[in-house]
């Protein structure tokens, strides 16, 4: 009986182990080389301080925290070329303005745009349609947070970073008008989120969610619909005590995420602000196993991007080129 009983312990042991390193594996960082490329700029004839950019079929879509001298907010250009094609949307009480400035919620929908910011509790679900937006779907959420790293996957689940509010990442289901998930971060002593050793950035496509550190070379793969981790990507690094009077000395480490179909890609900056060169970041593309593809750097380093992976095509901007869009031919490991 002894022996049966060992037997059994050894097997529950062994499948113990297999289990756990299905739902949380560590994944080392990749070491190869990194390739150079470089980027085009292309002239903004329309001056209007970019922020939320997205890839919706063959138009780019930029959104701006204030409005141009025609007073929009969102701005289309036609890909591959950045060709300008109209302006749309302003800041008001209006129909489709917006009370403050707009946010794109990234989608797996090659075909829609998703905003937010027409109301606190309002995303509207749009196509393009030549020279303006047509409607699809208005979703009311029944409360209002301080919504980060919108996105929206399987139709209604809209994914985003709770931060500051809750330093939390949340799943809510836009049909049901319910909260479903919910994966929360400790906070430091200080109580300020922004400045926290576990403030990161969200993103998400069909079946994980993505959290990329600022302060640690660290990303997490979490499952979307247990929301558990099931990877960490993790590196060496001096771990730091963040210094809240002097900022811009903090080593940051991920400063923007992406998330596409096949890939998923993030800014790798790995040293200060005060540091940081026009071309010092780096581009890091993953699958979504957490195996490193590649490291890629540029000429001029983009702050914001987004990613046309059917057409392996990196477009963005630059705080230090401000009259300039990004545009740059990715390598055929993004087919």
């Amino acid at each position: 009986m002894k022996q049966k009983y060992n037997k059994r312990g050894y097997f529950f042991t062994i499948l113990s182990c297999i289990l756990s390193s299905c739902t949380n594996q560590d994944v080392a960082f990749f070491s190869g080389k990194v390739d150079s490329l470089l980027v085009d700029t292309i002239p903004i004839q329309h001056l209007f301080s970019p922020a939320f950019m997205a890839v919706v079929d063959d138009i780019f879509v930029v959104t701006s925290n204030g409005t141009d001298i025609s007073g929009n907010m969102l701005h289309f250009y036609k890909l591959p070329d950045m060709e300008y094609l109209f302006s749309t949307s302003g800041k008001g009480r209006g129909p489709n303005e917006f009370v403050s400035f707009p946010m794109i919620a990234q989608s797996s929908k090659a075909n829609r745009l998703y905003l937010w910011g027409y109301t606190p509790y309002t995303i509207k679900e749009w196509v393009i349609k030549d020279d303006s937006l047509s409607l699809v779907h208005t979703y009311e959420t029944n409360k209002y947070e301080n919504f980060n790293q919108l996105h929206i996957v399987q139709d209604s689940l809209f994914i985003y970073s709770a931060i500051p509010g809750d330093f939390s990442i949340k799943k809510y289901n836009l049909e049901r008008k319910k909260e479903t998930g919910k994966i929360s971060f400790k906070i430091d002593e200080h109580r300020q989120p922004f400045y926290s050793s576990n403030y990161g950035l969200v993103a998400a496509n069909e079946s994980v969610i993505l959290y990329a550190y600022w302060y640690k070379r660290q990303i997490d793969i979490f499952d979307i619909k247990t929301m558990r981790l099931i990877k960490r990507i993790s590196g060496k690094y001096d771990k730091q005590q963040i210094d809240l009077d002097h900022f811009n000395s903090n080593v940051q480490y991920y400063v923007n995420i992406f998330s596409g179909e096949k890939f998923f890609y993030v800014i790798f900056r790995g040293r200060s602000h005060k540091d940081r060169t026009i071309n010092s970041d780096i581009l890091e593309i993953y699958d979504y196993e957490g195996s490193q593809i590649a490291n890629i750097s540029f000429n001029i380093s983009p702050h914001y991007f987004a990613i046309d992976e059917a057409n392996s095509m990196m477009y963005g901007f630059s705080l230090n080129f401000e009259d300039y869009l990004l545009k740059c031919s990715l390598p055929l490991y993004t087919n």
